[in-house]
């Protein structure tokens, strides 16, 4: 390339990175505040329902994750893979957090005791 492509370039790029700097910046500040909705969100939501505070702490998920899932019994039945806890370890845990409704548990996507 000539001096002059290059100079040309070159000034481009710093003309893109200059315009660029901004919008990172507001990514980074998308971010967070994204970040600190979830966990707003999520805890609103455990103080609504300490069931899913219990389920979400014992399989280690976010509620957000669980509640928003195209196929909550699949998600749910991948945690439970993972954590490698029974589905009546994570009910006597739901039972101990005082949810005793075994439509409760349903409706949270848990399956049938084995």
């Amino acid at each position: 390339m000539s001096s002059d492509v290059t100079t040309a370039v070159n000034t481009k790029l710093n003309e893109y990175s200059f315009l660029m700097a901004p919008v990172e910046q507001a990514m980074r500040e998308l971010q967070l505040h994204r970040g600190m909705l979830r966990a707003r969100a999520e805890e609103e939501i455990h103080a609504l329902s300490p069931a899913l505070a219990t389920l979400s702490e014992a399989l280690e998920i976010s509620t957000l994750d669980l509640l928003t899932a195209p196929d909550r019994g699949a998600f749910l039945a991948e945690a439970l893979h993972r954590s490698q806890l029974s589905i009546d370890t994570i009910r006597e845990r739901l039972l101990a957090c005082g949810e005793s409704d075994s439509e409760s548990l349903k409706v949270l996507g848990l399956p049938e005791a084995s």
